[in-house]
């Protein structure tokens, strides 16, 4: 019933709309049932000329058209006014019938519209945790096949459902004029196809829950493989996705053969049903006329009214089975809606940031263990420093910046230019930091568009002035086509460092007061990092630069630099400090030291021979 809920909730909004086309629909139909009685009374009025004594019932149209059809004496002029009037009638009918496709269309896609909208607005604001743990080829399913799924059965497989109940009351109705009898027979069925309906729902919809499951584990395989195709093809892993795909693409047409044959054996037993009926319906039809208590006009419109009540009730099975799917659809679609967003906690203070960062007695653990990722942080970092993070791999420097980032909430405190970072709005605060991933994404573009994506307002001369800084001028003027170059779906055509120095750029435009370099650095040679950041020095913005970095020769320009080790800050000092004291830093710099000096000295040998 809760899933029954969430489907109606997506006609918030369109409700006129909905309520025209449940109209245009009972109308439709309503106006359908009297179609029969056209070919009666034509039928009728050929008997009456054979046997003009014989004993007929009235038939049930609209008085106006009667009236219209008894002015006439002539057979021919007879039939030729029925023909007429039953054109007209149609004209109408179809007319209805081409506004109700209209209303239905208009009512899906802006549903399904509003629909993709408001989830994906509301999966952009979910948690970094949520999506962490969040496979992207399942979100990418609930937001489009099961969007449409559940907007086709709104806007579609409703109106079925309105039209078969108002096919079968005006059905009824109108065979209860032409002979009560049958009229009951016709009915009786009802009950019968109700309770194979109802065991039939409660076996497919199991199956279908199972069968968007496998869907989703398929969609998932498939769009990594998309994705990770450079991985993929370095390992020559192909042989192994095809068998994993293989796998997963057997176990989902399993779950499809097991749902279809649930699905065969329902709709056999209906079409069986359904002929039955018609059968008993036109034997009692036969025996009524043979005593003279049904004309023969009667019985074609018996017939035709017959199948007003049958065949809705065997499109029943087509309404139960894409109702089964659009709860399923309906039910995973709202766990994502029911996920909280982010920002329901969130600051409410947007204060001016110029980068100085204290981090007080900062604890943080994630909810799902008790055991602390860091411990008693505590550093200061002064507006225009820049600041070096260094620690083994999972030591917690990259949780440090989604901390200050406010992607995880923390014990302690955690202040920028004196404000609590909780009181801070979440966006205001991730609009004044810029970051810089090890594996950055860039789009579909040209290179000068993902540059200036981050600040569509920023001036050709300070795309190329960040392009300079990032030491990425060189590479683009050997591009064919320059900054104009479509770099390829997630900067395929780029080189890794290609790639950073892109997002290195388009950070740098943003002019924000503080900078996160993430080991953005770490597919650069030693010479382009050390020109990117002599060219950072040498720039007049005065922002805050924190560099996660592997690199101690990176490491050792920074003002400040912070040794994370287990957790736990081990020291806080500049180069020339932490290089002589015993720890992390140290036995860091005596194996990397080493490789910095013989590569200064290449370097200067370089330049003197280019000198000469």
């Amino acid at each position: 019933m809760q899933r029954f809920k969430e489907l109606f909730k997506l006609v918030k909004g369109n409700w006129g709309l909905f309520i025209f086309v449940v109209i245009l629909a009972i109308f439709h139909r309503l106006t359908y049932s009297y179609v029969p009685l056209f070919s009666e009374l034509l039928l009728q009025k050929l008997e009456l000329k054979l046997k003009p004594s014989a004993d007929l019932n009235i038939v049930n149209l609209p008085n106006f058209i009667l009236d219209f059809v008894d002015k006439n004496t002539e057979i021919i002029n007879v039939v030729i006014s029925i023909i007429i009037m039953m054109l007209v009638w149609q004209f109408v009918r179809y007319l209805t019938l081409y506004f109700e496709s209209r209303a239905k269309g208009l009512l899906s896609e802006n549903v399904a519209k509003k629909s993709r909208v408001n989830s994906y607005d509301h999966i952009q604001n979910l948690s970094y945790e949520y999506h962490n743990n969040a496979d992207s080829g399942d979100l990418i399913q609930r937001v489009t096949s099961d969007i449409d799924t559940t907007t086709s059965f709104v806007s579609y497989r409703i109106m079925d459902a309105i039209g078969l109940v108002a096919s079968l009351v005006s059905g009824a109705f109108q065979m209860y004029y032409v002979n009560e009898t049958i009229m009951w027979i016709s009915l009786a069925v009802i009950p019968i196809t109700a309770l194979s309906s109802i065991i039939y729902f409660t076996k497919i919809d199991k199956l279908f829950t199972d069968v968007e499951e496998k869907e989703s584990k398929l969609m998932v395989v498939i769009q990594e493989n998309v994705s990770a195709s450079r991985v993929v093809r370095a390992f020559a892993n192909e042989k192994y996705e095809i068998e994993k795909l293989e796998t997963k693409n057997k176990e989902y047409r399993e779950s499809e053969i097991k749902a279809s044959r649930v699905v065969a054996i329902y709709w056999g037993f209906m079409d069986f049903l359904m002929m039955v009926q018609f059968l008993v319906v036109l034997l009692f039809g036969i025996h009524f006329s043979r005593q003279g208590t049904m004309s023969v006009s009667s019985i074609s419109s018996a017939l035709m009214l017959a199948g007003m009540l049958i065949w809705p009730v065997r499109g029943l099975g087509r309404i139960i089975n894409d109702f089964g799917k659009s709860l399923v659809a309906a039910g995973r679609l709202s766990a994502i809606m029911n996920e909280k967003s982010e920002y329901e906690n969130d600051g409410v203070l947007n204060p001016e940031i110029h980068g100085h960062i204290v981090f007080k007695d900062v604890n943080f653990k994630f909810n799902n263990t008790d055991k602390y990722l860091l411990e008693n942080i505590s550093f200061e970092i002064l507006p225009g420093e820049t600041v070096a993070i260094i620690g083994k791999t999972g030591s917690g420097k990259t949780t440090i910046v989604n901390l200050l980032l406010k992607m995880y909430d923390y014990e302690g405190s955690i202040t920028i230019d004196g404000v609590e970072l909780r009181e801070i709005k979440k966006r205001y605060l991730r609009s004044n930091i810029g970051t810089v991933l090890q594996d950055p994404f860039l789009y579909s573009k040209t290179v000068y568009e993902n540059i200036a994506i981050a600040n569509p307002n920023a001036s050709k001369e300070k795309i190329f002035e960040a392009s300079r800084i990032a030491a990425l001028e060189k590479d683009i003027k050997t591009f064919q086509n320059g900054y104009e170059t479509i770099v390829g779906e997630q900067g395929t055509t780029l080189s890794g460092g290609q790639k950073q120095r892109v997002a290195i750029a388009r950070i740098l435009v943003t002019d924000k007061p503080i900078i996160i370099f993430d080991d953005a650095l770490s597919a650069l040679d030693n010479k382009t990092d050390l020109d990117i950041r002599k060219a950072l020095k040498e720039t007049k913005n005065e922002q805050t630069n924190i560099i996660i970095t592997h690199r101690m020769t990176t490491a050792k320009e920074a003002d400040k630099i912070i040794v994370i080790n287990n957790g736990t800050i081990e020291n806080i000092g500049t180069h020339k400090e932490l290089s002589k004291k015993a720890g992390l830093y140290s036995n860091l710099w005596k194996i990397q030291g080493k490789l910095e000096e013989e590569f200064l000295s290449m370097l200067k040998d370089g330049e003197k021979n280019a000198e000469l």
